[in-house]
């Protein structure tokens, strides 16, 4: 049902006065995956010309639905020939002015991959976990990046790794002069600067606190209080693609938390120690 409603909301979408009919049809294709997994929609960007489009993937597997999508430039149609010349003196390739083909392999070969996961299941095989699912490894060499936000009324925690930068001497301590300046100008303090290797994972681990006003909506006056930054990197310096840099951070910027200091590091401990290869 909430594919056919999203279909039926593109190709409304022509009607609208901002999709002149150069551009039409607004779906340029509709493909069925196999095994009833979902449907590709190869659709135009509202207000574009339709040489930019996006692959949109909905996708229904292990009784969870994702949506997945790419975007793809296609210089194949005539009435782009001139601006076509543009891109060629640009140093463009012809896979490269038509890349719908090979972004489409590429998503095609993902959701191959992909299966439904409950939270707690933990997948024996290789590969990357996401919210609700898994990306089974093909044995090609990906650019992965991940980022993860939780959020409740007493702070957010965020969770990032990218594979694609290799280590360095760019650490989070060897950027301390920098932090402390800025936390000079921003009012903020140190509350502990610490190495550790949670489970063997090398990281440094800087634990900040500060001062915030925050609007009281009850009284609609402005209250002071404190707030808690806290910043993890594991493998900045040592960084591979099958260990990339992983950060983890944890703040109640703009928001009054219930919780004391040594609550937050309470809390913040057992993030981080729970860590571990997999």
């Amino acid at each position: 049902q909430r594919v056919q409603l999203r279909e039926q909301a593109l190709r409304d979408a022509v009607n609208k006065p901002e999709n002149e009919s150069v551009n039409a049809p607004f779906i340029k294709e509709k493909i069925i995956l196999p095994g009833g997994k979902g449907v590709i929609f190869d659709r135009n960007i509202s207000g574009e010309d339709d040489l930019g489009r996006v692959l949109e993937a909905h996708v229904f597997i292990n009784m969870v639905a994702f949506i997945i999508t790419t975007e793809i430039l296609d210089l194949s149609s005539s009435k782009y020939t001139e601006r076509k010349k543009t891109y060629i003196k640009a140093g463009f390739s012809e896979a490269q002015m038509n890349d719908k083909p090979a972004k489409l392999a590429a998503l095609q070969s993902l959701i191959s991959r992909l299966s439904g996961r409950e939270d707690e299941v933990i997948p024996t095989a290789k590969g990357v976990c996401i919210p609700n699912g898994f990306i089974r490894d093909d044995g090609g060499k990906h650019r992965e990046k991940i980022t993860f936000s939780y959020e409740n009324d007493d702070f957010i925690l965020g969770v990032y790794t990218n594979n694609k930068y290799p280590g360095s001497e760019d650490t989070l301590f060897n950027r301390s002069a920098l932090i402390n300046e800025a936390l000079k100008t921003s009012n903020q303090y140190t509350i502990k600067k610490v190495a550790l290797s949670p489970n063997g994972i090398p990281a440094e681990s800087w634990l900040f606190g500060g001062t915030q006003k925050i609007r009281n909506t009850a009284t609609g006056q402005d209250e002071q209080n404190t707030f808690y930054d806290f910043d993890f990197k594991a493998n900045e310096r040592d960084a591979t693609a099958d260990k990339p840099r992983f950060g983890i951070g944890l703040t109640n910027k703009y928001k009054k938390t219930r919780y004391s200091e040594a609550q937050m590091i309470e809390i913040w401990d057992r993030l981080v120690n729970s860590l571990r290869y997999k």
